[in-house]
């Protein structure tokens, strides 16, 4: 023990957390009939620090549930009283000082168990402690979880019980007094989970108050709890040390049989089973769930009228309002948001140099795909007889970007949000951080993609040589790509379903294009549907194309045959409605996409956020 305590990992603050009268309805239901019940019903109990306690129930009992009100991750449909203590919980503080690592604890895969634990140092721990510090720090915490050999390992390389233990690591930097796991064994063998509830043992043993859920623990593993909390259907049937577990259960008639597997009897009795557990709820319930019960004989449904009406919605009403207050303080993070930025946008760098195959297959798409065209439409640019060509150029060009920069995200973001999402839960940074970290980040190949591609094919397409024109060409398609980039990350972030994603850009697309004015000229557009022209991107690029190769008064183009209608770029312009057209109207036109499309995803995101809570 003093050996931890020179290593900083010894808990100072000692947290008991007690809840009382604690109520939980499924988010989206009202109540308005008997048939609903909520998920946890009048919930009482006590978890101790410097105490290692299990959480045991049959599926559907409400187990996660209970931790994500605990934790403070669900606020919406909660009522009832949560002491830290002896003292009412601040939400927003709780926070601050506790951690909570879900079953499904997500982590970047391109990042090396090093990297990710320095990164989550940078952002977890104060700026006064230094580089030198941190990696000291770092070490030590890999060394305790013995994870000092993965440490150039990738994430997405290691196995099961090394990502529980590396997800325990990125907590024990801010030594958090209140630690909450959900299925922390999930998954793994026998070997790996005696490992990981080893390493819980001994954080409670070091003063931290330790809760996790846990799914049919073996009789070895169930042996190294100190505490167990036994939920069945929201409701507790026990709370007290594992010890009395068997004694205070065969007090009620339930006998445990010899050589037994302690877990699965109170499972069973959970579930059923084992006849009826009414006695267990009234003993570690509230009174008021006594009384309920008395009164009505244990009858279920009765017993859901009493729970619901008219009494529970009037305290959940009041108590949402006092818990939504409370989280909406102004939350302060480790590190300033300009140092979030910074870290963020060199974590994300990092990553998106790490994916090669996408990177490259971005980079060789526009190219290859650039070349492809230049050969296609190879020197039509000046040629007044082929004209319509040089057009269905620009519309393949225009598909081109949208398509090679809407796709990707959609298949990338559904993979980074819920490491996001946990971290900003967790206060590791600001939602307005992590936006404009990705929005910096992403710059890059949003310039070299459609610039490779420009290059490529201006010119070997005979385009007008000049510059102005050129740069005026570059603008709209970098524009385009950047809007289109911008709408893949939006439908990333509100589709978590990769086929539905692929799905809404195609569809997406396909409208987009339609009212581009290259299809249909926008004056034969139907009146009634002529307003999808003036919210189509496809529209202002194609038109900006249009301007700035074929407009500013260039010249007459060359003419290989004897008559060439459309030799006057102005006529052109008239056939598909576009004299009157203004470049700089369709700059702004695209900018003002992208803008609209920032928003969304910055409202995508903090929605995510709502709907997690």
């Amino acid at each position: 023990m003093a050996e931890r305590d020179k290593r900083g990992i010894q808990c100072q603050d000692r947290l008991d957390i007690e809840f009382d009268n604690l109520c939980y309805y499924p988010p989206g239901k009202k109540v308005k009939s008997s048939t609903q019940t909520p998920i946890l019903r009048y919930v009482k109990g006590k978890f101790n620090s410097g105490r290692l306690t299990a959480i045991l129930g049959p599926s559907g009992a409400g187990k996660t549930s209970l931790l994500n009100v605990l934790t403070g991750f669900k606020i919406n449909g909660v009522s009832g009283s949560v002491k830290v203590n002896g003292k009412e919980r601040n939400v927003s503080k709780f926070r601050k000082l506790s951690c909570y690592i879900k079953q499904d604890f997500a982590m970047l895969a391109l990042l090396t168990t090093k990297e990710t634990m320095m990164f989550a140092a940078d952002l977890k721990l104060d700026s006064s402690i230094s580089k030198e510090q941190k990696k000291i720090i770092v070490n030590q915490i890999l060394e305790i979880l013995g994870l000092e050999k993965t440490v150039n390992t990738l994430v997405g390389k290691l196995s099961g019980g090394e990502k529980k233990r590396l997800s325990i690591g990125l907590e024990l930097l801010t030594n958090p007094p209140v630690m909450f796991f959900d299925e922390p064994t999930s998954g793994l063998d026998s070997l790996s989970a005696l490992q990981i509830i080893s390493h819980l043992k001994s954080l409670a043993e070091e003063g931290r108050t330790v809760v996790c859920t846990i799914h049919q623990p073996s009789s070895q593993l169930f042996e190294m709890f100190d505490d167990v909390f036994v939920l069945s259907e929201g409701q507790c049937i026990y709370n007290g040390p594992n010890k009395s577990l068997t004694d205070s259960l065969k007090e009620e008639g339930f006998h445990c049989p010899t050589f037994y597997n302690r877990a699965d009897f109170a499972i069973e009795i959970a579930s059923g089973q084992r006849g009826d557990k009414s006695k267990l709820i009234d003993k570690f319930s509230n009174s008021e769930v006594d009384t309920e019960y008395q009164q009505d004989g244990g009858n279920e449904e009765a017993t859901r009228l009493n729970l619901l009406e008219p009494h529970p919605p009037q305290k959940l009403k009041e108590t949402v309002i006092i818990i939504e207050r409370d989280v909406h303080v102004t939350p302060s993070y480790p590190q300033p948001l300009w140092s979030q930025i910074l870290i963020l946008t060199r974590r994300l760098l990092l990553c998106t140099l790490r994916d090669k195959l996408c990177v490259w297959l971005r980079v060789l798409t526009h190219i290859g795909t650039g070349l492809l065209i230049g050969s296609m439409y190879y020197g039509i640019g000046n040629d007044a007889s082929k004209v319509f060509n040089n057009v269905s150029c620009f519309f393949v060009i225009v598909n081109l970007l949208f398509m090679c920069n809407s796709a990707p995200p959609v298949a990338q973001i559904p993979f980074e949000t819920p490491v996001v999402l946990h971290e900003h839960l967790n206060n590791w940074y600001s939602l307005k951080a992590y936006f404009i970290s990705k929005l910096i980040s992403d710059i890059p190949l949003q310039m070299i993609c459609p610039t490779l591609l420009v290059i490529t094919v201006y010119f070997t397409t005979g385009q007008p040589t000049d510059g102005l024109r050129w740069l005026q060409f570059w603008t709209v398609c970098l524009l385009l790509s950047v809007a289109s980039h911008h709408f893949g990350l939006t439908i990333g972030a509100l589709i978590s379903s990769l086929e539905m994603g692929i799905f809404l850009i195609c569809i997406s697309a396909f409208i987009l294009m339609l009212f581009s004015g290259f299809l249909a000229v926008i004056r034969d557009v139907p009146v009634l549907l002529k307003w999808l022209t003036y919210v189509s991107c496809y529209r202002y690029a194609f038109e900006g194309l249009m301007q700035c190769v074929y407009g500013y008064n260039r010249p007459d183009m060359h003419c290989p045959d004897i008559y060439c209608y459309f030799k006057s770029p102005l006529k052109f312009l008239d056939q598909f409605n576009m004299v009157d057209a203004v470049y700089e109207y369709d700059i702004l036109a695209l900018i003002v996409w992208i803008l609209i499309l920032q928003v969304s995803l910055f409202s995508a995101l903090k929605w995510k956020v709502h709907t997690l809570q």
